[in-house]
């Protein structure tokens, strides 16, 4: 193992193994700007992985350069526990089998607690106020008595994480374009990610808006946001930029697609000034940025196959129809077919494998829009 990589112990559920995490650190500590990169939280989820893989050298030729001015925390596998998650040949890794616990949500919300350990101790010095912050996040975190191996886990990855100015969480779907979730992040950094990665959909969420759901991305945002809402004319940014990428779907690991999204992701961060260097010029978004409240969720009302009449990153009208679910019992019924349509215009992004059995209440596609859709504002923007 390269001397650069550390092992970072983890709690274990039974006597006689261990769980550690394998974590790359580049630059130096606690220098700024820093990130933190991870990949496969969802520990089935292996195209972040792949692009990690030819990340990873890219940044040890930078760091022997002396092209990293600051810090970069990468742990290429989030979840070793979930890596172990077989059964009958197929490899699981989404929950905890114990709690059945999302391994992507019920992250720490430290932002109530921020907010109460800062009130009176706030100057007119943002960069002072920044550093007050931070520092108190890392302590809230550590201090937290994880009760049980995911909330270790959890914890662990938190802590190296909070304090960070970029924070990219790598996923995928099922099948599925390249999309990208986003919290309330800085605009122009998320519109230049977008657009050097090839998104073909990012959501965003409203600025004023609080996570409902505490995901990885969420809860390294959401200490920033409560921070805005209890003290809106303090010196102290309001946001900060946590992310979630979802490189396409599960079968998309290749070579060439590691390559070119691990080179993107560095071409990302020499422009955020995270690595030295010239990236070249940005390329032509493919995407526009759309809200968070704008993204169509379709859930099927019946059991049956799926069949898509849409690919991903189809263009869909309203009224189209985007998938069937058939009947596989009776080919004759008039309503064999149940159409499966776009309620408002948009890109599909994120979509099943055609053949597939659904059941009710399934989600069976996503799409991107350009406006709030009413029937959607307020709830949760992913089930990721």
């Amino acid at each position: 193992m390269p001397s650069r990589a550390t092992r970072v112990p983890l709690l274990s559920n039974s006597p006689g193994t261990e769980r550690f995490l394998t974590v790359y650190r580049f630059g130096t500590p606690g220098a700024r700007p820093k990130a933190y990169i991870q990949a496969a939280i969802h520990a089935n989820e292996l195209p972040g992985v792949m692009a990690l893989h030819y990340l990873l050298p890219m940044l040890e030729a930078a760091d022997k350069a002396g092209q990293i001015p600051g810090e970069i925390i990468v742990v290429p596998t989030a979840n070793p526990v979930g890596l172990s998650q077989h059964l009958y040949a197929n490899h699981l890794g989404r929950y905890d089998f114990n709690l059945r616990e999302n391994y992507n949500r019920n992250y720490l919300d430290i932002g109530d607690q921020i907010v109460a350990q800062v009130e009176g101790k706030l100057g007119r010095n943002q960069a002072k106020n920044v550093e007050l912050v931070r520092k108190a996040m890392v302590k809230a975190v550590e201090s937290y008595a994880a009760p049980n191996e995911p909330q270790f886990l959890k914890k662990t990855l938190m802590a190296m994480s909070v304090d960070a100015d970029y924070v990219l969480d790598l996923h995928c779907d099922a099948h599925a374009a390249l999309h990208v979730f986003a919290g309330a992040s800085h605009a122009d950094a998320v519109a230049e990610l977008s657009a050097q990665i090839g998104s073909q959909a990012t959501t965003v969420g409203r600025p004023d808006a609080i996570p409902q759901v505490m995901s990885f991305s969420a809860c390294n945002i959401t200490p920033w946001l409560k921070l805005a809402k209890a003290y809106p004319d303090a010196a102290l940014p309001k946001t900060s930029f946590s992310i979630t990428i979802e490189y396409r779907g599960q079968a998309d690991v290749s070579h060439a697609l590691g390559k070119s999204d691990g080179t993107n992701l560095f071409k990302f961060l020499q422009r955020r000034g995270v690595v030295g260097g010239d990236p070249g010029p940005l390329p032509k978004a493919k995407c526009k940025i759309t809200p968070a409240w704008g993204m169509d969720v379709a859930y099927a009302p019946r059991a049956g196959m799926l069949v898509y009449l849409k690919d991903r990153g189809s263009k869909v009208k309203a009224g189209e129809t985007v998938c069937e679910i058939i009947d596989p019992l009776d080919p004759f019924a008039k309503d064999c077919r149940l159409a499966i349509k776009a309620t408002a215009p948009g890109v599909l992004f994120s979509r099943r494998r055609d053949g597939q059995l659904t059941f009710p209440g399934q989600v069976v596609f996503r799409m991107a829009c350009e406006k709030e859709l009413p029937h959607r504002i307020g709830r949760p923007g992913t089930d990721d």
